[in-house]
């Protein structure tokens, strides 16, 4: 009992710690240990009170497999119950982008900063800022740069936080002579949805840096592909437009999204695109991976 006692916490202090510094830092890998750590203490917190209280004869890992299964329905049921009222609000799935003019395209960040400067000193060009408004007043901003040599484009999308900070999120973009896209991503939130079939993508939610992302893209996927690269000669926002109403009509063929005509009686999202969604969620949360 005493070295049950010395675990638990033990636990609690793993949990402090690691909750304290993935919210200074936010370490993708960081928070998945965080998520992992609070799993392991409800299970022992639960296992703990059950052998303390003898509520039956069971051992003591008993105890702990079924907290660890309580929790697992616990936050199933919260994250179904997000899903659903996600499919029910109006919070657009693809909303439609319009330029930016108000001066805010850049979030005052050191750390975004420093990005937004690298990009200038290798010769990055910036194609244009967008927004698009999620709720009043809350607006997801985009900017988008390209290379004239590499003849690649890099999204940088600006996801709001609280007290008007952002996160950002890069999607590094080629095209090919025969249409087909070369994409490399580290978008962290759950999408669940479907992608055409000339995207080739490559979801890369644990890499933070855009450096890194960037070689990943050239050196590893683009170098040992027969991908043909092309400029691109669309206008920033007519793209990216386009592909939110491509991605849109797609997952409502495929039956991730409920036709527009009808949901207003049953939401935004179908009962398998829900399920798709609940089961990107736990992969993300977990493992740091996607379903793609």
């Amino acid at each position: 009992m005493v070295l049950t006692e010395y675990m638990l916490w033990g636990l609690v202090a793993l949990s402090i710690i690691s909750s304290v510094l993935s919210r200074s830092f936010r370490w993708p890998l960081l928070l998945i240990f965080s998520r992992w750590v609070r799993w392991f203490l409800f299970a022992a917190i639960f296992a703990f009170f059950l052998d303390r209280f003898q509520i039956s004869g069971r051992p003591y890992w008993v105890y702990f497999v079924t907290g660890f299964a309580v929790w697992f329905l616990l936050e199933t049921g919260y994250n179904w119950i997000a899903i659903k009222a996600l499919s029910r609000s109006d919070l657009p799935l693809f909303p439609d982008f319009h330029p930016n003019q108000d001066g805010d395209e850049w979030p005052a960040n050191k750390r975004l900063i420093e990005v937004k400067n690298w990009l200038r000193k290798n010769d990055f060009k910036c194609l244009g800022s967008l927004k698009a408004e999620l709720y009043e007043d809350t607006f997801l901003r985009a900017s988008i740069y390209e290379h004239p040599q590499s003849m690649t484009r890099i999204q940088i999308l600006f996801i709001p936080k609280n007290k008007g900070d952002a996160i950002a999120c890069y999607m590094i973009n080629t095209s090919s002579k025969d249409g087909q896209r070369l994409i490399t991503d580290n978008h962290f939130l759950p999408y669940g949805g479907y992608y055409p079939e000339n995207w080739h993508l490559c979801r890369k939610p644990l890499i933070g840096s855009l450096q890194r992302l960037l070689r990943l893209h050239h050196h590893r996927r683009l170098l040992q592909s027969n991908f043909e690269p092309v400029h691109l000669e669309d206008d920033p926002l007519d793209e990216l437009n386009e592909q939110q109403r491509v991605l849109e009509r797609l997952n409502t063929e495929t039956g991730f999204l409920v036709p527009r005509s009808h949901q207003e009686e049953e939401g935004k999202i179908t009962y398998k695109g829900r399920y798709r969604l609940w089961k990107e969620m736990w992969i993300l949360a977990y493992l740091g991976k996607s379903i793609i």
